[in-house]
């Protein structure tokens, strides 16, 4: 049904009124002409000026055409097939992949197209309208399946355009995403599904799970469990082995038990060098399993130094020297090599091995340097610190000679600017607003420092060089002063922190009954070295993987951010990930999350060890680039579950109303529909309005008018 409305902006009584006196004015003007002409051609005279003034009478009154009609449409049917590698399985029920052409080739389609409008969708990572449907045209390579990512996009397809039902075809095996049950029921019309493959155990052995250390110390055993599961077996023998690529490092004998078992089996290995490596679990495989896909499973582990190596110079002999020292080699991630001045320049244990103070990773100062410090001693530990950015903790000592070691120059985080004098007793009083600093941060406040005993420090003025940050100051009995006792310093790539007292011994051995107190002194000297051995990420562009080791199938995800020199985030930058495994390349672009954040995903990377490289440009201006690295594992999630999972299809249609489709259901699709009464054809009324006084074609024919009646009186001779 259609109709047609023209409205106008004035009431329609007065538009004919007016419209019959441009008529009359019209007949009136050429009631007479000169020269006179025949009675026809001035009738289309009058015509054409009553039309024109009519045309600009009907301008003026605004008028608006309404045009409204409706139409049905059919309903419409979406049909998503799994194209995942998991339908390429051939177990006891068939050929799944066979099936499912089968299925999409079934008469049902075309009898329901006669009535309906069928979109066709494939998924596996995400949903994918399938542009051109044919059976031959589904790859089923997939590397995971999101039924529930799926189904979301279809409701928000549905959104967009509307959906009456949809139609399942899958073995309900998903490997990514959440339980689909939810976003089944958010659907907003039936779900019907068809499951593909056989819901029974199938007769496999796989790797199920490996558990081991992310973080592990090179030339330390870190073990590694690994569970087998075994379905259909009894008696075999195989063999569990772990590998570092073709080197194997374990193995242990399995004897196979009857039915479904799983089996976990408790590896080890000792790491070597430093970095990220990849390591692989796997089991033997047997004849007659369903794949041998899932017989291996991969994993990395990020390997670091077996131990921090710490090098401690002590300037004299002192009660400090042996507790600090203990205090440090009761940490078992560290390696301790003390050296104790004497007052003829040398120490006790002899000459400082170039090899140690190369290879350091913290130099700790205690009281050092004195004025029987070698110049040359200095001037070598200075030039390695510089040049290396190696780390120094300071702790002061009553021979502490503060003029001598103005040749470490930026080393130390303070200043001292006048002589020391006569010895005084304070307590450390840390700052409140850097009660969260990590080298304080196990501590639970003010209360916890002042409990312990005093400690001693020459009379002077000390303050802390610029980029320093002051974490505790000093305090005379119930006075607190400004002058800062503890002090931290980041600049230039160089860490440093300063504990300006001595007399530390008394916070060890003199609060061993505090249980508040007891190991502070020891959580104090293990923070400052984790904090200054862990180097600040202050690059202008930060992007990592989501995690180290991929499984096949997964996306590999990355975040990233974007700093400008001045460490303000960069919103708009254009951001990608380029990942490389010799001549095999992928890339993608980070989209933008607000703030200088980003993010962005590589699928379909096959199975290797990967370098990436992140630049990123702002108007053609390079603001930097990260990198790192990123593995994905021989394990096939897909090949992980073989069964074809009928509960979990039969839940999605009956939360939905829809119902579940064995395999020899599929023709009954059509009628099953047709008695639905949502799966019908909708009216849908459109309408549409026209603005007659901004149409140009009204001002056109206005134009013609008065240009045909410009005409006719230049023939007649009226001109």
């Amino acid at each position: 049904m259609s109709s047609v409305h023209i409205d106008f902006a004035v009431a329609l009584g007065l538009v004919l009124l007016l419209a019959l006196a441009a008529s009359g004015a019209s007949a009136f003007y050429y009631r007479t002409t000169v020269p006179p002409v025949a009675a026809g051609r001035r009738a289309l005279l009058v015509a054409l000026r009553a039309l024109g003034i009519g045309f600009i009478i009907l301008l003026l009154c605004e008028p608006v055409l309404r045009l409204r009609f409706t139409t049905v449409d059919p309903p419409v049917l979406a049909v998503i097939a799994d194209d995942s590698k998991s339908m390429t399985i051939v177990d006891r029920a068939g050929d799944r992949a066979a099936e499912l052409r089968a299925a999409l080739r079934d008469p049902v389609f075309s009898r329901l197209a006669e009535r309906a409008d069928i979109r066709f969708y494939t998924f596996g990572v995400r949903l994918r309208p399938w542009l051109r449907p044919g059976t031959d045209t589904l790859a089923l390579n997939e590397g995971a399946t999101d039924i529930a990512g799926a189904l979301h996009s279809l409701g928000e397809e549905a959104g967009r355009h509307p959906i009456d039902a949809a139609l399942l075809l899958s073995d309900g095996a998903y490997t990514l995403g959440r339980d689909p049950v939810h976003d089944a029921e958010n659907l907003g019309f039936a779900l019907f599904t068809m499951g593909i493959g056989d819901s029974s155990e199938q007769k496999d052995l796989l790797i199920r799970r490996t558990t081991a250390n992310e973080l592990v110390y090179a030339g330390t055993r870190s073990p590694v469990s690994v569970t087998v599961k075994t379905s259909g077996f009894d008696g075999e023998h195989v063999e569990v082995s772990l590998s570092e690529g073709s080197r194997l490092l374990d193995r242990i004998p399995l004897t196979l038990g009857q039915g479904t078992r799983e089996y976990t089996v408790d590896l080890s290995y000792v790491p070597e060098g430093e970095g990220t490596k990849r390591y692989t679990a796997a089991v033997t495989a047997l004849p007659g399993e369903l794949t041998t896909a899932n017989n291996h499973r991969s994993f990395t582990a990020r390997l670091l130094r077996s131990k921090l190596r710490i090098l401690f110079l002590a300037g004299e002999a002192s009660p400090d020297v042996p507790v600090i020292v203990q205090t440090l080699k009761e940490e078992k991630n560290f390696t301790v090599n003390s050296f104790t001045g004497t007052n003829r320049g040398g120490f006790y244990e002899g000459a400082i091995p170039r090899a140690l103070l190369d290879s350091a990773d913290c130099v700790i100062l205690a009281g050092f340097p004195t004025v029987s410090t070698p110049a040359n001693l200095l001037q070598q530990i200075a030039g390695r610190v510089s040049a290396g950015g190696i780390p120094v903790f300071f702790i002061e000592g009553p021979a502490f000679d503060y003029a001598r070691a103005q040749v470490l120059g930026e080393t130390l985080p303070f200043t001292i600017s006048q002589s020391p004098g006569s010895e005084q007793m304070v307590s450390m009083r840390p700052r409140e607003d850097q009660r969260e600093h990590p080298i304080l941060g196990t501590t639970d406040g003010v209360a916890t420092w002042t409990e312990l005993p005093p400690v001693y420090r020459r009379s002077a003025v000390y303050g802390a060089k610029p980029g320093s940050v002051v974490l505790g100051t000093a305090q005379r009995q119930n006075s607190v002063q400004s002058d800062p006792l503890l002090v931290a310093r980041s600049v230039n790539r160089l860490k440093s922190v300063a504990l300006l007292a001595y007399g530390v011994w008394r916070w060890r051995l003199m609060s061993q009954d505090a249980p508040a107190t007891t190991a502070l002194f020891s959580s104090l000297l293990v923070n400052t070295v984790k904090w200054l051995t862990t180097p600040e990420d202050k690059r202008p562009v930060r992007v990592i993987s989501s995690q180290e080791a991929f499984s096949q199938g997964q996306p590999v995800e990355f975040t990233g951010q974007v700093y400008d020199q001045e460490a303000r985030p960069v919103e708009n930058a254009a951001l990608k990930v380029v990942a490389q495994q010799h001549d095999l390349v992928f890339e993608t672009d980070m989209r933008p999350l607000g703030g200088g954040r980003y993010e962005g995903s590589l699928e379909g990377v096959p199975e290797g060890e990967y370098s990436f490289r992140a630049p990123a440009m702002l108007n053609g201006v390079k603001l930097g680039e990260d990198g790192g690295r990123f593995s994905v594992g021989e394990m096939d999630l897909e090949f992980q579950d073989t069964r074809m999972n009928s509960s979990l299809l039969r839940q999605l249609a009956f939360r939905t109303g829809g119902h579940y489709i064995g395999p020899d259901g599929l023709g009954a699709l059509d009628s099953i529909l047709s008695a639905r009464p949502a799966f019908a054809g909708r009216t849908v009324v459109h309408t549409s309005e026209l603005e007659l006084w901004h149409w140009q074609w009204l001002l056109a024919a206005l134009i013609a008018l008065f240009a045909g009646e410009w005409t006719m009186r230049k023939i007649s001779g009226m001109l």
